[in-house]
């Protein structure tokens, strides 16, 4: 028994198959947001966008920036960190006291008239005072302080010259020693304060 083959419905012309239209993607979201935001930062956009009356114009001011003919000269590091470790020496060493001060941060050194003949005194008893001269060996001490951490900085750059490297570490530690006890007996001796005794 032969069957017929199903015939298909013929379709108009204007007959369209319907498409579920598929959700945009997170990319596709990103990129025609990024085309919107760079279509608002055009002038154009504003100038046919913005409501503006006719009868008024529409100023347009333009800054022009000067132009120098010379760049600035910009120290280098070195001298930068120079200058740093100058100005952080001079703070701690006390010389805002030295310039403000009106009774002993004017004078080099005191003398000491209960002897004859009278003996200098190079530092004042007491932690809130301080002559001139102090205060440039104090200033003196915490450079050579900075300076010993800085040979132990230089001292791990050169790995493949042993040597040498222990020489700049040995020289770092000396100073730093140096310095940390010169301070401690200036305190404890000179100026008559116990605020650390390693004996």
């Amino acid at each position: 028994m032969v069957t017929k083959k199903q015939k298909k419905p013929k379709r108009g012309k204007s007959y369209k198959r319907t498409q579920v239209p598929e959700k945009p993607s997170l990319k596709t979201k990103v990129e025609n947001l990024g085309s919107r935001l760079t279509q608002l930062e055009k002038k154009e956009f504003w100038h046919s966008h913005l409501p503006w009356p006719k009868f008024l114009r529409k100023p347009r001011i333009r800054f022009v920036a000067p132009r120098i003919s010379r760049t600035l000269p910009i120290p280098s590091r070195n001298v930068m960190f120079v200058l740093a470790l100058i100005l952080v020496g001079f703070s701690l060493a006390g010389g805002a006291y030295d310039l403000t001060s009106k009774t002993y941060g004017k004078i080099p050194v005191g003398y000491d008239t209960s002897v004859e003949p009278a003996r200098p005194v190079f530092f004042v008893s007491g932690l809130h005072d301080q002559f001139f001269l102090e205060g440039i060996i104090a200033f003196l001490l915490i450079i050579l302080g900075f300076v010993g951490f800085l040979f132990i900085h230089q001292s791990t750059k050169h790995f493949y010259r042993p040597k040498y490297s222990y020489m700049l570490f040995s020289v770092g530690i000396g100073f730093l020693f140096f310095s940390f006890i010169a301070m401690l007996l200036i305190v404890n001796k000179g100026k008559g304060l116990t605020m650390y005794s390693p004996w």
